[in-house]
């Protein structure tokens, strides 16, 4: 588990975590945690945004189903602003794929269907991290 998210090696990466149910926010930090990421987790998609702007996160995973913004909206207004040009957005769901796929065309760089495994779940954050790196070394 350890060698796909973080190469076997020491990992500084802050990953910000935004779900409104508190056992999968749990769950998922734990998840990165345990794999050697710095997290920050909020239930409330407003709060996180406010937060990440003093605190710019490597990555982003949203839940797209959140009460007073949804993953939809936080993806926009992330991709909004220029500051978060590079930063990944991983949106996962339980909502169908066909849906989910929205979150692709408001800027998001991947998704997750709920349930998900660990290796899937770290297999898409080291690679979402990795594609980061290697578009910031390309633009300087």
């Amino acid at each position: 588990m350890n060698s796909v998210a973080t190469g076997g090696r020491s990992n500084t990466n802050r990953i910000s975590i935004v779900d409104d149910a508190p056992d999968i926010l749990s769950i998922t930090e734990a998840i990165l945690s345990s794999a050697g990421y710095q997290t920050i987790s909020h239930t409330d998609g407003l709060v996180a945004l406010q937060i990440m702007e003093l605190m710019p996160p490597d990555l982003i995973i949203l839940d797209i189903n959140m009460p007073r913004i949804d993953g939809y909206e936080m993806t926009r207004r992330i991709r909004s602003n220029s500051a978060w040009d590079n930063t990944p957005i991983l949106l996962y769901t339980a909502l169908d794929p066909a849906q989910a796929v929205l979150g692709l065309e408001c800027g998001a760089n991947d998704l997750l269907s709920k349930p998900f495994s660990i290796d899937e779940l770290l297999g898409k954050v080291s690679l979402l991290l990795h594609s980061r790196d290697r578009q910031q070394l390309r633009t300087g």
